[in-house]
């Protein structure tokens, strides 16, 4: 019996690690040079330019709840995009993404934040304004 309590510790430790890795991984991203985007997103690789990149996929659970989110941010918002990385896994490369939701603010043509998971709509629109 105690076995099974080991085993269950140890797989929750197995994926709060790997959810740690992931983290880590997108922060390091951080001042990365953004180089080769294609299409609606060339725009954010020159200086002066500012937007956010969100990332998802459709077999994501957490992204069924962030995506009506950013929907509805672009709606007032020009400079918000989103990537579906089933579609353009390429464009996921060149961020960096390793794991879906992840919403990037870029600014300049650099890499300036990262949001591993499902943000609130007022966290991402704070980033916006902190952009501008």
């Amino acid at each position: 019996m105690m076995i099974f309590v080991y085993i269950i510790l140890g797989l929750i430790a197995l994926f709060l690690s790997m959810q740690f890795i992931m983290v880590f991984a997108a922060k390091r991203t951080k001042g990365k040079k953004l180089n080769g985007l294609s299409g609606k997103l060339k725009s954010l690789e020159k200086n002066g330019s500012a937007g956010l990149v969100y990332f998802f996929s459709p077999s994501c659970r957490a992204c069924k709840m962030q995506t009506p989110v950013i929907k509805d941010l672009q709606k007032n918002y020009k400079n918000v995009f989103d990537v579906d990385i089933s579609k353009d896994l390429q464009t996921a490369r060149i961020f960096g993404v390793k794991a879906t939701p992840t919403t990037v603010a870029v600014k300049d043509g650099l890499i300036s934040k990262v949001f591993v998971g499902f943000k609130q709509q007022d966290i991402i629109e704070k980033q916006l304004m902190e952009m501008r």
